[in-house]
C-alpha cells in the first residue's frame, strides 16, 4: 500500500492512543476517539477552545509543579516533552460536579511545518489509573510491585 493511499486522518481518529491536535495558541483543533472517551467529552465541546477551558490546570502538588507542565515545556523548547506522572481528576457524566480520580501519563510532540516553525503541538495521553489503584492495593498489603 503505498502513503497516497492511506487515509491518515481515518488512522488518527481510531489509533487506541489518545491524542488531541492543538493549534499554537492550544485551542483543540481535533481529536480521536481514545481521547474523547477518556475525556469524557464530545468533540464539540472542545473544538476551537483553549485546552485550559475545559481541562482547567490543577493546583501544584505539594512541593510539586502544576499541571500541563510539558504542554507548556513543549511550546516554549519547541521539543517533545513528557510530563511525570500526573493526577487529573474528570467529572463522573452521571454525576455532574463529582470528580473521579484520575492518573496520566502524557508527551507533548510539537509539530514543525514545511517551513520549520511550530504549527501545532499533538498531546497523547494515557489514563494509568488501573495500574496506580494497582500499586497502592500492593503497599497496602506490605507487598513490593514487580
Amino acid at each position: 500500500m503505498l502513503a497516497q493511499e492511506i487515509d491518515f486522518h481515518d488512522i488518527f481518529k481510531l489509533s487506541p492512543t489518545a491524542m488531541a491536535l492543538l493549534t499554537a495558541d492550544l485551542a483543540f483543533v481535533d481529536a480521536n476517539d481514545a481521547f474523547l472517551e477518556v475525556a469524557r467529552r464530545p468533540l464539540e465541546d472542545l473544538i476551537g477552545h483553549n485546552v485550559f477551558d475545559p481541562f482547567p490546570k490543577m493546583p501544584p502538588d505539594p512541593g510539586g509543579d502544576p499541571r500541563w507542565i510539558a504542554l507548556e515545556r513543549a511550546m516554549t523548547s519547541g521539543r517533545r516533552e513528557c510530563d511525570r506522572l500526573i493526577r487529573y481528576d474528570v467529572e463522573d457524566p452521571a454525576r455532574p460536579g463529582v470528580l473521579e480520580e484520575r492518573y496520566w501519563s502524557a508527551v507533548v510532540t510539537p509539530i514543525r511545518g514545511t517551513d520549520g516553525a511550530l504549527e501545532m503541538p499533538e498531546l497523547s495521553t494515557r489514563e494509568i489509573t488501573s495500574v496506580i489503584l494497582q500499586f497502592r492495593e500492593l503497599e497496602l498489603d506490605g507487598q513490593r510491585p514487580a
